[in-house]
């Protein structure tokens, strides 16, 4: 098994072969993310001529989510109702930043003149909810549409239509009427069988401008690997088949950041932690994200969200993501205001240390503080140059009024400030007391910022974990296979009763093991959990809870007062929608005690002269191989290691956990 993580500065490879885990690490190519993909296969002993058979492959990837960020998306028509075609432009008339005095929205995906109208309307009846067809389109009126179509030239198709939720086939029947064109065709209800129009609609758009672009670069890919079975990681956390995840891209848009709350999850309870706040700090982002890790299950997606301003309503993680990482710019502005990011230097040039670039990022401020050095960093293969970094300081320090070491102590300060807030964000915003909740920090800048962050939030602890640069890549290699079904019912709960709703869940069930078994994997190690969407009547959204249990009504009730305070017990209970997800579940770590001992002195490598909080210290070096679970040692040190460098500062204890992840406390 293979994981591999594409990232905006590295590409991250782990191969896991039962106990034996290698690890490796080659600079992102981002005019084509597979050529860095298949360099660290070859320097895997995976390259051209190596046995692939047997061999799983789980990507992640930021194709998908660049394009849709850089608008270099596939030409995308839509079919829709007619009077409708604007419904992707209206959205939901809200406002995310409320006082923008000139509002910025986001380019439309799919041109004015691109929109086709069909004349289709049916709508649920108020009496028993089901489809009541008004009008359907005949066939001239689908061959004019056709050649409408043809004479536009879109390189991809969306076709969404009103309440066909509670019915595809009304979009099946128009996808059968476009088929002669050969365009990749996305069906809003195959996508997304729910309600809310605005959102299933914009799903499918997203998906549409992203099939030709995101299938184009897999093709490449799955004919680069041969005979390995390729699966991509979903936004959701599970793994879907390349030949799928070409048709629906939208579903793993956010694949790459999926990986590191997995592996960061897996490393939480192997050290005994009972939740967490996972921080990867990679080379162009921080993302953040909250779990609680006391279930069989510790990922729990959300259901919709929002990327770049578009609407996306696949399952998908709850992150919360910022431009802030190791390759972020320094910039100063023409009031004199130091900031960090969100632009980064990317992997070229990359930083001023790695002897390209010219402008300073986060990583170059590391270097001059004395917290980064050649040797262990990416196995000595990439040479910093200290006298180049130092240089470009002195440059930024004149302008701010400040000596080099106190600029770069300044950038520091600035981006640990957006990090706080992006913690607060998932925990404090969430109703989680961050002093309650231990940080796992990865990445590749994780361990860089773990004990400073954790120290300015109160927090209990942080955890560096094993390999903390390639753990988005090593938590792709245990990912689990994964398929996801949801049916739409807009019913009172009462009108549908326990054995109307089994023989729902079942089919939802019969879909998701049947995509499973496409796939490749056995039916019978599959496990189905079923869950419910419920709300009060007049309520706009509902709360999710699992089927079994005990009563629907009473844990909705319990469910609704722990988030909100409150219950209406006057009120009907609503049921929105119906989910399902099958999985081929792994082995989960368990917590295991270790035997402290003070950390042996082969791990010692000498000292340094380093900065901490803007004061200049000598720090032991100490060799992240030598140390082993139970082993502690006190700060001021740092800890070296292939993939990454965790800053261990004055008054800070570290001590090694079982599975060897790095605990820092004060």
């Amino acid at each position: 098994m293979v994981g591999i993580d594409t990232g905006g500065t590295f590409t991250d490879l782990a191969l896991v072969e039962g106990s034996s885990v290698r690890l490796e690490k080659v600079p992102s190519t981002p005019d084509d993310p597979s050529r860095a993909l298949l360099a660290g296969l070859e320097r895997l002993g995976l390259g051209p001529g190596a046995r692939l058979r047997a061999l799983r492959v789980v990507h992640g990837t930021t194709v998908g989510l660049n394009a849709l960020l850089t608008g270099r998306v596939a030409r995308t028509a839509l079919v829709t109702n007619s009077g409708f075609v604007d419904l992707i432009e209206i959205a939901r008339q809200d406002r995310p930043d409320l006082y923008a005095l000139r509002p910025v929205k986001p380019p439309d995906l799919v041109p004015r003149e691109l929109r086709f109208e069909v004349g289709q309307r049916s709508w649920p009846r108020l009496s028993d909810g089901a489809l009541e067809t008004v009008r359907s389109p005949s066939a001239r009126e689908l061959a004019a549409l056709r050649r409408a179509i043809a004479r536009a030239a879109p390189q991809s198709l969306a076709v969404c239509l009103l309440h066909s939720y509670a019915d595809p086939e009304i979009e099946r029947a128009v996808a059968r009427a476009l088929a002669p064109l050969r365009l990749p065709l996305t069906l809003s209800a195959e996508l997304v069988r729910e309600h809310r129009e605005y959102e299933r609609f914009s799903t499918a758009v997203v998906n549409a401008a992203l099939a030709p672009v995101v299938g184009a670069y897999l093709q490449r890919l799955t004919q680069a690997l041969g005979d390995a079975r390729l699966e991509l990681l979903r936004s959701s956390g599970g793994t879907i088949p390349a030949r799928r995840a070409a048709l629906e891209p939208v579903r793993v848009i956010a694949s790459g950041p999926a990986g590191g709350v997995l592996g960061a999850a897996r490393a939480a309870r192997e050290a005994g932690l009972e939740r967490m706040v996972g921080l990867d700090i990679g080379g162009t982002s921080a993302d953040v994200a909250f779990r609680r890790l006391g279930t069989r299950r510790a990922i729990e997606p959300v259901q919709h969200g929002s990327i770049g301003g578009y609407g996306i309503a696949v399952p998908s993680l709850d992150l919360h993501t910022i431009g802030c990482g190791g390759g972020s710019l320094l910039r100063v502005d023409s009031s004199g205001v130091l900031s960090v990011g969100p632009q980064s230097a990317g992997a070229d040039p990359g930083p001023v240390a790695y002897g390209r670039g010219d402008e300073l990022t986060l990583t170059d401020a590391h270097v001059l503080l004395g917290h980064l050095a050649s040797g262990a960093f990416v196995g000595g293969r990439l040479e910093l140059d200290h006298g180049r970094v130092e240089r470009a300081f002195e440059r930024l320090g004149r302008r701010l009024g400040l000596a080099p070491r106190a600029a770069a102590q300044a950038a520091l300060d600035v981006a640990r400030a957006s990090m706080r807030r992006a913690l607060g964000v998932m925990t404090l915003q969430r109703g989680e007391d961050p002093r309650a909740t231990p940080l796992v920090a990865f990445g590749g800048g994780g361990g860089l910022h773990a004990a400073d962050l954790a120290a300015s939030l109160a927090m209990p602890c942080a955890l560096v974990p094993t390999a903390p640069g390639v753990l988005s890549a090593l938590g792709m290699a245990t990912a689990e296979p994964r398929a996801e079904r949801s049916l739409a019912v807009l019913a009172p709960l009462s009108r549908m009763n326990a054995r109307e709703r089994s023989a729902q869940v079942r089919a939802l069930e019969r879909e998701a093991l049947r995509e499973l078994a496409e796939s490749g994997q056995r039916r019978s190690g599959a496990e189905c959990e079923a869950s419910l969407d419920l709300r009060y009547e007049g309520q706009s959204f509902e709360l999710r809870v699992p089927l079994l249990g005990g009563d629907l009504r009473t844990r909705f009730a319990a469910r609704h007062r722990e988030l909100y305070g409150y219950t209406l017990d006057d009120r009907e209970v609503e049921l929105v929608n119906l989910r399902v997800v099958a999985r081929v579940p792994s082995t989960l770590p368990r917590a295991r005690r270790v035997k402290p001992r003070a950390a042996p002195r082969s791990a010692f490598a000498g000292t340094t002269r380093a900065c901490f909080a803007g004061v200049e210290v000598r720090a032991r070096l100490v060799e992240r191989a030598e140390l082993s679970p139970g082993d502690h040692f006190s700060g001021p040190a740092i800890v070296r290691e292939f993939s990454g460098t965790t800053l261990v500062p004055p008054g800070c204890r570290a001590s090694v956990t079982a599975g060897g992840h790095l605990r820092l406390e004060r």
